[in-house]
């Protein structure tokens, strides 16, 4: 049996205890009013969200920019930080995802750290074959906790509204649709 689409019923996302507007769904992307309060379910499985919600600032240029790096890195980041647009929004996890991404970013720190003690014991020990992994080890720690920091990824960001990727499909499925 298919459901046919009533246009008089309210929206999914309103049907909720303490109803939060101003978040809509479009393909794969959350849009969002700044400063608005998503729903209390997990933007990752649509699970209850782990109470307190936190609030997270979202910072975003237009990818064009990024061509300032092959210039010089440093013009880039002065630029960036110029003309980035930032955004607040308050996000939910559930416990398990709040956990794995805890878990996540605690293996990332500690390989980072690993990196550190690696090159300290070369130095003491003499253990030169140790500097090349600890070298190594420390980029890499610092990249990934980087991009496993993340719960969402913005991908535009004006005065009216805020674009981000990376929520569950049962979440966006959950909100209403975006009419542009």
């Amino acid at each position: 049996m298919t459901e046919s689409h009533n246009p008089f019923a309210p929206p999914k996302a309103s049907l909720e205890p303490g109803s939060h507007q101003g978040c809509w769904a479009e393909d794969k992307l959350l849009i969002a009013r700044p400063d608005t309060i998503l729903p209390p379910r997990c933007v990752k499985c649509n699970q209850p969200a782990e109470l307190p919600m936190k609030k997270r600032n979202f910072r975003w240029h237009h990818p064009a920019y990024y061509l300032l790096v092959l210039v010089n890195i440093l013009i880039y980041v002065i630029v960036a930080m110029v003309v980035q647009k930032q955004a607040k929004v308050t996000v939910g996890l559930c416990r398990f995802h709040r956990r794995r991404r805890f878990q996540t970013l605690l293996a990332c720190w500690l390989v980072f750290l690993f990196g550190i003690v690696l090159i300290i014991a070369s130095a003491i020990y003499h253990f030169d074959f140790l500097i090349i992994p600890g070298v190594i080890l420390i980029p890499v720690g610092l990249i990934f906790a980087i991009l496993f920091s993340r719960l969402l990824t913005p991908v535009g960001i004006d005065k009216s509204q805020v674009r981000l990727k990376g929520c569950g499909k049962a979440f966006l499925e959950s909100l209403p649709t975006f009419q542009s």
